[in-house]
């Protein structure tokens, strides 16, 4: 928790300094958690008593508890909050009980990491159920490369494939965030998947069953190669897949 609020310490005064987004956004703070040896358990209770103190959503953000199963953070934790507003971060430093609190039930059995901001992007997200927050999701992750065409090119793809999720009225959502600020982790661009059950991939890893020939009746034959395959490959230097659980 010391490392989390000393970066708040340097997000906060850059927060000030760039151009803000319109009011109505949608933003989670995420924060993975990496148990010590032998205190997976005390380290899911501490959360759990943590949350239900701080972060009930009665009284700002609520707080959740994921279980990592793949990508290179599987086997570990991530602890998200939100929808939150910028203010919330504020409030947060302020608190010294919220932060003794963290120290004492979370810090002591893991190790915090990797805290990052990511707001939704609106116009590229497809989200028919109206769903925020999901228990289960596969969140693919792309890493873009530092090309000016890059995220341009990225974004237009992104684009395409939402407009054609909306036409055939698919029923599985495709949520979009950006990380607001570069890190060494990169993680610029994440598609959250929500999904009910395992079982969901037995015939989808991700884009719903028969996409393919859905996108190229739209866009022509080869089409998903060309305009998705092959702008993946060239724009991204890094992609994976983490899918997670909550943990209740």
């Amino acid at each position: 928790m010391k490392m989390k609020k000393r970066i708040l310490g340097i997000i906060i005064p850059l927060i000030t300094s760039v151009t803000m987004f319109a009011q109505d956004y949608i933003m989670f703070e995420q924060i993975y958690l990496e148990p010590l040896n032998g205190q997976v358990s005390k380290l899911v209770d501490g959360v759990k008593k943590h949350n239900a103190k701080y972060h009930d959503g009665k009284n700002g953000p609520k707080a959740y508890l994921f279980y990592v199963w793949t990508g290179p953070y599987s086997g570990q934790y991530v602890w998200v909050k939100g929808p939150v507003k910028w203010t919330d971060m504020d409030n947060a430093i302020a608190d010294d009980s919220h932060t003794k609190d963290w120290e004492m039930n979370v810090d002591r059995y893991g190790r915090s990491h990797n805290i990052m901001y990511s707001v939704r992007d609106e116009e590229l997200t497809y989200n028919p159920a109206n769903e925020t927050v999901g228990e289960n999701v596969l969140i693919r992750v792309l890493d873009v490369t530092n090309s000016s065409e890059a995220m341009p090119a990225l974004t237009q793809m992104v684009k395409e494939i939402r407009d054609v999720l909306e036409k055939t009225g698919s029923t599985q959502a495709r949520r979009v965030y950006r990380n607001r600020f570069r890190s060494e982790q990169r993680r610029d661009l994440t598609l959250v998947y929500p999904f009910q059950s395992w079982e969901y991939f037995e015939n989808s890893t991700g884009l719903p069953p028969g996409f393919g020939a859905e996108f190229e009746k739209t866009h022509g034959e080869g089409s998903m190669k060309n305009m998705v395959g092959d702008v993946l490959s060239k724009y991204t230097d890094g992609r994976y897949d983490e899918i997670r659980t909550m943990v209740k």
